[in-house]
């Protein structure tokens, strides 16, 4: 499947994963937020989410300032 990560083309081998799966797979660990195709995912559901083909991922990190 080919999906947009943060504006980027990513190509992956199954037709379709869970979103926890594709973080694991990019390996993002703690500290962002997650929106599929601009909805936001709450993190106690990125296992039961699914990505497939088109699809398009935001992960956002937070900002700090003032």
């Amino acid at each position: 499947m080919t999906i947009s990560v943060n504006g980027e083309k990513k190509v992956f081998e199954k037709a379709q994963m869970s979103v926890r799966e594709l973080l694991d797979a990019l390996e993002y660990k703690v500290g962002f937020a997650v929106a599929l195709n601009t909805t936001f995912v709450l993190n106690t559901t990125y296992e039961t989410t699914m990505i497939k083909d088109g699809d398009a991922l935001d992960i956002l990190a937070p900002v700090q300032g003032g």
